[in-house]
């Protein structure tokens, strides 16, 4: 849902009347700790996949780093109000992550219904062991699991968890809060003109 998160986000931003090149002008602080973390959890993701050995014995430690790094960046971006929700969602996506040793609670029931059925297939054979059934999870771990499904509306179809959610809410709130910003002040916006004096 990330990437559709931004992208509403732009469309909401234009809609405001607020425009895209604010998004260059202004950006997060550390973001090479950003695309560093999205590699660890990307790149961990497909090699659990390819079943690399390495990957699913030591995703644990990989998962941890990706997300340490997320919250290091969160941390000095945090003036922004709404990368808190981006917080929130992150904190509980961890939990339930390291709670479950590596691997997320998903409603494997859902994933039937909703016509995952080679994913449910994956899980259910063990290949791919960074999702568990949500009977599996750990306590209240069960909450924080992929247990809900995009609308019917949505092009996209998905099962989520609710730090999906907040995350998704926490990037569109910040695309388009940036692209509106009044705070922004581009170059060049006073000009002199010696015939008609000073304008915008």
């Amino acid at each position: 849902m990330i990437f559709e998160a931004l992208i509403i986000g732009v469309i909401i931003g234009k809609l405001r009347g607020g425009h895209i090149k604010r998004l260059g002008h202004r950006s997060l602080d550390l973001p090479i700790l950003v695309i560093l973390s999205f590699i660890l959890l990307l790149g961990t993701s497909i090699l659990i996949q390819l079943g690399n050995p390495m990957a699913i014995k030591y995703r644990m430690l990989l998962y941890i780093a990706a997300y340490c790094l997320l919250f290091i960046v969160l941390f000095f971006n945090l003036h922004s109000r709404s990368l808190w929700f981006v917080l929130i969602g992150a904190i509980l996506n961890f939990a339930a992550i390291v709670l479950n040793q590596g691997s997320m609670p998903v409603d494997l029931s859902l994933l039937e219904r909703a016509g995952f059925l080679n994913t449910l297939n994956s899980i259910n054979i063990g290949a791919l062991p960074n999702y568990i059934s949500l009977e599996n999870a750990l306590g209240f771990t069960t909450y924080l699991g992929k247990k809900m499904v995009t609308p019917s509306l949505y092009p996209f179809k998905q099962i989520i968890s609710i730090g999906d959610i907040f995350i998704s809410l926490g990037l569109l709130l910040y695309v388009q809060a940036i692209m509106c910003s009044r705070s922004h002040r581009a170059a060049g916006v006073i000009r002199f003109d010696q015939q008609k004096g000073i304008r915008a």
